[in-house]
């Protein structure tokens, strides 16, 4: 009889331990492994390439994995391109991991990346127009009239 009754009380344990082991973490579950950010630019129209592979054109919204840096560039034909490096910032949820899920479901957000936010959400640029140089025109049959204010050399 007291074997069943020992039973009864070490289900419910070995039940949260299995939930808390091979379920993944709050993060992972809430946010996910990816955060939609919106890329902007003015003009519109700009190619925009996330570490180094092309996404599409402004305005664009696009997936970057959490956890990790991006090298955003923004560049259109007759306008210096623009770069913005994105970092990552932690988010409350590893605060629910250490009330809910312990060490394993923090362990979890924090190797895929869900306990991060990619920062900034939003990467907006003002593309400047490319300026050439002026160059010194005179046309070839220029003669002075005069050579007064000018120094000979002797």
């Amino acid at each position: 009889m007291t074997n069943k009754v020992l039973r009864q009380k070490t289900h419910p344990i070995f039940l949260a331990l299995f939930c808390t082991l091979a379920l993944p973490g709050c993060a992972t579950v809430i946010h996910g492994k990816t955060q939609t950010v919106e890329i902007t630019s003015a003009p519109h129209g700009a190619d925009v390439l996330v570490d180094g592979q092309p996404r599409g054109t402004t305005p664009l919204k696009t997936e970057l994995r959490r956890g990790e840096p991006h090298v955003v560039t923004i560049a259109k034909q007759g306008y210096l391109d623009e770069t913005v490096m994105t970092t990552t910032k932690l988010n409350a949820t590893p605060i629910l991991n250490a009330v809910l899920g312990g060490v394993p479901g923090l362990a979890v957000d924090l190797a895929t990346g869900s306990a991060t936010d990619v920062t900034p959400g939003t990467v907006s640029a003002r593309l400047a127009p490319e300026v050439t140089p002026p160059t010194a025109v005179q046309p070839a049959s220029y003669v002075p009239e005069s050579d007064a204010g000018r120094i000979h050399l002797q």
